[in-house]
């Protein structure tokens, strides 16, 4: 039986942890690979008449924030900041923030009207949303016969 109470939950929120071993030197010393990532985790929901998609994006100025919709695809990418003080008044004892560059590409499940897509930037969250394009293809059209 593991001797830490939460290893479980962390199998389940990253089951290749076990293999990603961190090698204990002086240089990376009480660093760990806790819930860094250099992917904003985002939610993708439907509304009857767009797509709306939330990425967490704390700390980081909107300015620095690049959004790109080709192929049916959004790209969400940018970059954080550097890090604080710590790095000043001496060494890191815990380092779990990310601040690398980042990138995320989401593949949209249906079309949508690129003309009229929209961005806001509340509380460290990106919203996009993407009004949805009527799918033709489910249209039925009678063909008249001569």
């Amino acid at each position: 039986m593991p001797s830490d109470p939460f290893f479980h939950m962390k199998i389940i929120q990253n089951p290749m942890g076990p293999f990603q071993e961190v090698y204990r030197t002086e240089e990376n010393e009480g660093k760990e690979m806790v819930g860094e990532t250099a992917t904003p985790l985002v939610d993708i929901y439907e509304q009857s008449d767009a797509l709306v998609i939330e990425a967490d994006l704390p700390g980081i100025e909107p300015a620095e924030v690049t959004v790109r919709l080709a192929d049916n695809q959004v790209t969400i990418e940018g970059q954080r900041g550097q890090r604080g003080e710590g790095q000043e008044a001496g060494h890191y004892l815990r380092m779990e923030r990310c601040f690398e560059d980042f990138r995320r590409i989401i593949h949209l499940p249906f079309a949508v009207d690129p003309q009229k897509a929209g961005a806001s930037y509340r509380q460290g969250v990106l919203i996009l949303r993407f009004p949805k394009i009527e799918d033709r293809r489910k249209r039925t059209i009678k063909i008249e016969i001569k």
